[in-house]
């Protein structure tokens, strides 16, 4: 059945997530692949193409139907980086119009649907975005701020300060299942893993670290001198992004929302809403996303077929499990 769809991409963390509605916001397939970042998955293009085809064939539709395709990449910062990103989302097939922006915008219109807010993300990746009244969009980087808080940062800031005996005797049952993760029997052996890097391939390093970093957002509700340290460094940073984004908005409430495992982990969501509850520049107010990221992707969509973004629209795409954020 011939039937007129948008697609929807989101590359950031680990995973390429593409939606495919109907231009009334009906889902008609999900699909999910490899990493889309090119500087960390040399089959990027390949993840790319198969959630892509693999949606529109789960949607039984024809690629020429396709309205509009709207890809949030990470990396791609400026229009220079088109070079590499256009390429990318080349489908065999597939004619219509493109998108290409930041992952992060994408997630950011999903979570205020184009409206004012700061989108503070760590997980797999980490980044704070915010989007002005003027609809100036803005970066923690654009000041040159990173914070450094996506999984594998914690992971890597415990392993190191276990290392460097800054630890506690209260620590030692969180130590012991650290070297249960990299199956070591003793210190002698887990400081032999780490002169080693553990794993010699870094993607492969970073994916595992990332894997290990509940253990420590976990034991921070525990009150494990460690995990609270690098729990709360992480919350510092984040902190600081907020902030230095929330001072270029005229608003004095500004909204913010988290996005990603870690940020929602519950020791890092509270200590962080704690913090920003504290007077300084602004006054924040921490929302819920409205939308999960490829959703965002959808909305943007089907904005530039100029469809209004009503709530009929919506109920129709929040019926659909990944258009939500959990």
């Amino acid at each position: 059945m011939q039937r007129s769809y948008v697609i929807g991409l989101e590359g950031g963390g680990t995973k390429t997530r593409v939606m495919l509605t109907d231009l009334q916001g009906r889902v008609l397939s999900y699909q999910e692949a490899g990493s889309a970042h090119p500087n960390k998955d040399p089959h990027a293009k390949q993840h790319i193409q198969e959630a892509v085809l693999g949606a529109i064939k789960e949607a039984n539709v024809e690629r020429d139907q396709a309205q509009y395709l709207v890809a949030g990449l990470p990396g791609y910062e400026q229009r220079q980086d088109l070079k590499w990103a256009n390429p990318l989302t080349e489908i065999p097939g597939l004619s219509c119009p493109r998108l290409i922006v930041n992952d992060s915008e994408v997630g950011h219109a999903g979570a205020f649907l184009f409206e004012p807010g700061i989108m503070a993300i760590s997980g797999t990746g980490s980044n704070v975005m915010g989007r002005t009244g003027d609809e100036r969009i803005l970066f923690n980087g654009s000041f040159g701020h990173y914070a450094r808080t996506a999984a594998r940062f914690l992971s890597y800031d415990a392993v190191y300060q276990i290392l460097a005996g800054q630890i506690k005797h209260e620590d030692q049952p969180l130590i012991k299942k650290v070297m249960q993760f990299w199956n070591v029997k003793t210190s002698h052996e887990f400081r032999e893993r780490a002169s080693q890097q553990f794993i010699e391939n870094r993607m492969e390093r970073d994916r595992q670290f990332g894997l290990m970093a509940p253990l420590f957002t976990e034991a921070a509700l525990e009150n494990v001198p460690l995990a609270k340290k690098v729990c709360d460094e992480a919350v510092h940073s984040l902190e600081i992004g907020i902030r230095l984004l929330g001072g270029s908005f005229e608003a004095e409430i500004v909204k913010v929302c988290y996005i990603g495992s870690v940020i929602r982990s519950t020791y890092i969501r509270q200590h962080l809403t704690e913090k920003l509850q504290k007077n300084a520049n602004k006054k924040y107010q921490v929302v819920e996303p409205s939308l999960s990221p490829v959703a965002g992707a959808i909305v943007m969509a089907l904005k530039q077929c100029e469809i209004k973004i009503e709530n009929k629209l919506l109920i129709h795409l929040l019926q659909h499990p990944q258009s939500r954020i959990n």
